[in-house]
This record gives C-alpha cells, structure tokens and sequence, in this order.
C-alpha cells in the first residue's frame, strides 16, 4: 500500500522514516510527485494525483482546519483517496519536526494500514499528541453540508 505525501509535506528524511516503519505492515510514503512541484496544484486536483499514483491516502500536515472547502472532501470521495493528518502543536510551525511527525503516527500506523485495507471508502485520520480520530469523509462531507 502507497501512501503519498502532498506538496507541502515532502521531506525526504520524513518519507523514508515513514517507509522504514510501514515495512512491517506492507505500507510505503512517496513524496508528492516531481512533476507537481512548483505550481499551484488546486486542492481539489490532490486526490486524483494521489490516485493516478496508485496511493490509498494522502498525508499532510496541518495545524487547524483540514479541507474547509467542500469541493476538496468530493473530490476526495470522487477519486476515493483516504487522508492521514498530522496535527501540529501550533500555528507557528513552519518547518516541523521530522522526530515529531514520525512520533506522532508511529504508534497509530499499523492501525492506520488494516483500516485502509478493509475500507472501500475513504476515510479521515487526524493524529496529533492526544490520539487519533477517525471518520468517513463523506459523514464529514454531510456534516458540512446539513
């Protein structure tokens, strides 16, 4: 199972870290493709390149309100790509901690991969220093919505 990271996340020491811990469970991090980098990619076009890259889910990094925008959650349900977010502690991280982050998922990952697994909808992991939450993108999408 592919995980990709998104183009604000693409730290090679964190994708190999990631790597090196999803061996055990068959699950591998990519950094944002290469061809992306350096133009605005619209948010809702992030999960189809996910997609064509034959990943399951998305990692970012966010600090507050992950996908806001209801056209980023359908596009998510639309090309069926899952999203793991990593909480940051604050707003004021502008280059977080690779320590952190793989601190952060490590004991949440081999949990992360079954779900992904047994899933045939996307879902929505947020991890910070607490624990993990987990929903269905489109009870997100309906809650948004209602």
């Amino acid at each position: 199972m592919k995980i990709l990271s998104d183009e604000d996340t693409i730290w090679y020491e964190l994708m190999e870290r990631l790597t090196a811990l999803g061996v055990p469970y068959g699950c591998s991090f990519a950094s944002f493709p290469h061809r992306y980098r350096g133009r605005r990619i619209p948010d809702e076009q992030v999960p189809e390149i996910c997609r064509s890259e034959d990943a399951a889910a998305l990692i970012t990094i966010n600090f507050k309100d992950f996908a806001s925008e209801l056209v980023y959650l359908q596009a998510l349900l639309d090309s069926g790509v899952s999203v793991i977010v990593l909480r940051q502690p604050n707003s004021r991280v502008v280059t977080p901690d690779v320590d952190y982050q793989v601190a952060l998922i490590e004991p949440h990952l081999r949990y992360i991969v079954r779900r992904l697994e047994r899933t045939d909808e996307p879902l929505l992991f947020v991890i910070n220093k607490s624990g993990r939450r987990v929903q269905r993108v489109q009870d997100l999408l309906d809650r948004r919505t209602a």
